[in-house]
């Protein structure tokens, strides 16, 4: 946590010398920070327009936060130090080990060193494909920085883009008949998305009966959250003539595709989100908090959490205790921490949403929760509330990004775990209504 904050500091001063904006002029500090703290939690929202604010320096900068902020400083640190010849002891390889969301500290170095090599193959590939749409109208060398910026942003599930000049926050909607562009952006979203572990995984079992429980149930819960987002949207949206209504039935059909994958904590948009049906700002809201795949770029609660919440309340309904799938018993410890981490979520989204309409009861309750989820689940979709905030408000969106990259359990442990020890006491079981 506090290297996270580090990161986001150092950014924010530097985000903030001149040279760094597009004006050539001191930007506030606090945009500075905002800036830092959603591209270092690969978040996405901002309170300026990326490209109509931020020069070469200021957006080479971002795209550093942003890679930095996707792979994990510790990551990054523990390459750095294996070029250096440098011996890693357990305690950093725990360190790692929890940054990344694993649970085994075995050739923790050697996958650090895929998920390096991993992301530079797509994150290249990317850039080269979305070179080839960007060249004929911005040219060989900006053309090429548009595809690596976009790449990069994509992959990490971070949502920053540099299509302001076509459209203040217009985000990607000027290539929303483009499939070649909207492919691309999917398969970075869906491939950073799932997770390092999970293409660990698949690289050795290249077999689902020797998946891992968890890479299984990032498949099916990834898979029917992609499928069902895909279609409520195309349904709700379909004549909404302000959205997909006056497109035609392939570009409607990628168009719903688009934003199914984007809530998953992808960020871009291909149409406006003020202008969404109200079922479809609500499925978004909560593919947000859901999010992605733990161990990967993606934020929210993740996919396997909410599956495991899912099935414990079908179990409990069936009378069955505990869950069990894939022919595998979830411990109950791990269905805990499930609930936990969603009681926890919600109380942070419900605190932030009462305390910034409190501060500016102008301001939508809808538009609220829709932003305070999308900073708490990092996932950077926005209803244009983020830049007509006032500094508190803006200062809470920040904690709360900190809070979503971090993780809701990492931060509630650090703030109230002081000493493990063993219960030196068992009460008697006594059951109560419910």
């Amino acid at each position: 946590m506090l290297g996270f904050v580090t990161v986001i500091i150092i950014g924010a001063l530097l985000l903030s010398i001149p040279i760094s904006s597009r004006s050539g002029t001191r930007v506030e500090f606090l945009t500075a920070l905002f800036t830092s703290a959603s591209a270092t939690c690969i978040t996405g929202l901002t309170v300026t327009d990326t490209a109509l604010t931020w020069s070469l320096t200021g957006r080479i900068i971002i795209l550093c936060l942003i890679q930095l902020g996707g792979l994990g400083f510790m990551s990054v640190a523990s390459v750095f130090f294996s070029v250096m010849h440098k011996k890693i002891n357990l305690s950093q390889r725990l360190l790692i080990m929890h940054s990344l969301n694993l649970n085994d500290v075995r050739d923790i170095i050697q996958l650090v060193w895929h998920v390096i090599i991993g992301t530079f193959v797509f994150e290249t590939a990317g850039a080269v494909a979305l070179w080839t749409r960007s060249f004929p109208e911005y040219g060989l060398m900006k053309g090429l920085g548009m595809g690596v910026f976009h790449s990069v942003s994509a992959f990490c599930n971070a949502g920053f883009d540099l299509m302001g000049e076509k459209g203040e926050f217009s985000s990607l909607r000027a290539y929303s008949g483009d499939t070649t562009v909207m492919i691309v952006i999917i398969l970075l979203v869906i491939i950073g998305g799932l997770g390092f572990f999970f293409w660990e995984d698949v690289w050795h079992s290249r077999c689902f009966k020797k998946l891992h429980l968890h890479s299984k149930m990032v498949i099916v819960t990834s898979g029917s959250l992609l499928l069902l987002g895909w279609i409520f949207f195309y349904l709700s949206e379909r004549k909404n003539p302000l959205t997909i209504g006056n497109m035609s039935l392939p570009n409607a059909l990628f168009a719903s595709l688009f934003q199914s994958v984007m809530p998953r904590s992808g960020g871009f948009s291909i149409v406006d989100q003020n202008m969404l049906a109200g079922v479809s700002k609500m499925t978004a809201t909560i593919l947000m908090f859901i999010g992605g795949s733990a161990g990967s770029t993606a934020g929210g609660i993740k996919n396997v959490t909410a599956g495991i919440l899912f099935l414990s309340a079908i179990n409990a309904l069936r009378g069955k205790p505990g869950v069990s799938v894939f022919k595998r018993t979830i411990p109950p410890r791990q269905i805990v921490s499930a609930i936990s981490i969603m009681i926890m979520s919600l109380t942070v989204c419900f605190t932030g949403t009462v305390v910034i309409a409190l501060l500016q009861p102008e301001l939508s309750i809808s538009g609220i929760i829709f932003e305070v989820v999308s900073a708490v689940a990092t996932c950077g979709l926005s209803h244009g509330i983020t830049s007509i905030l006032a500094p508190v408000p803006i200062i809470i969106i920040v904690l709360f990004m900190l809070f979503g990259r971090v993780g809701i359990m990492t931060l509630g442990m650090a703030a109230f775990v002081r000493r493990s020890s063993a219960e030196k006491i068992k009460y008697p079981d006594s059951w109560v209504m419910m």
